[in-house]
């Protein structure tokens, strides 16, 4: 029997199997055993499932991630984020009767590389150039709400999908920002540049890497509602 927890697990992760007996029972309302089960259960349910057309999530691979913003547009191409498999869930809240949910997930020794293009101010200075990147994270919260609704499988019964979703997303340790090539490899600008990235890291990550969480999290969540199509909602509560 599958428990609710299914639906704490997706909103923060991508599924990887089928059947749930990766995943112990809980109590509708025991936010502490879904908490400790989702903790258990994440490295496998961040790995591959080709039966459910569910790719890994770690790594996770993306085509395209753009910026485009007044002082600053920039284009990440190709991103891979690895790390995500040492996430922890928290402080998770679920309303079933409201179809919310609330939950925080806190990633440490995140590295996210690929190729970019990149021009405008960096808040006080100018920056252009295009190569590659490797953007290695120390620690990062991520506090998600989620609003879930029901739908109608091809056997008629009901489902629980994960219908949209709002992030806050927080560096907690210093980043390092490395982008090659910066103004077609003038060293002293670019060192300039990265410089004062390192020593700002946390307004620049506000800047830069929210476009790549956003896109992250969508991912999960798309390979997460194909997890939550395969047990009907009578199937997924026990009774405490």
């Amino acid at each position: 029997m599958f428990s609710i927890f299914e639906i704490l697990a997706l909103t923060t992760l991508c599924a990887s199997v089928a059947q749930s007996e990766l995943i112990a029972p809980c109590p509708l309302n025991d936010d502490v055993c879904f908490e400790k089960s989702v903790n258990k259960a994440l490295p496998q349910f961040m790995s591959e499932n080709k039966a459910l057309g569910v790719e890994s999530c770690d790594p996770l691979k993306l085509d395209l991630i753009e910026g485009d913003m007044p002082d600053i547009k920039f284009k990440f191409f190709s991103p891979i984020t690895t790390g995500l498999k040492q996430c922890i869930v928290k402080n998770v809240k679920m309303n079933l009767g409201a179809l919310k949910v609330h939950s925080e997930l806190v990633c440490p020794n995140l590295e996210t590389t690929g190729k970019y293009e990149i021009s405008g101010r960096l808040i006080n200075l100018p920056i252009e150039g295009n190569g590659d990147f490797k953007i290695p994270a120390g620690s990062y919260n991520i506090i998600l709400d989620m609003d879930l609704e029901t739908v109608v499988g091809d056997d008629n019964k009901a489902y629980l999908s994960i219908k949209s979703f709002k992030q806050k997303t927080e560096a907690t340790s210093p980043i390092s920002f490395d982008f090659k090539t910066l103004f077609n490899g003038q060293k002293d600008q670019a060192d300039n540049v990265l410089t004062f990235a390192n020593q700002n890291w946390k307004q620049v990550s506000d800047l830069l890497l929210e476009p790549i969480w956003y896109n992250n999290m969508k991912k999960m969540f798309f390979n997460g509602n194909k997890y939550l199509m395969t047990e009907p909602i009578d199937q997924m509560f026990i009774s405490p």
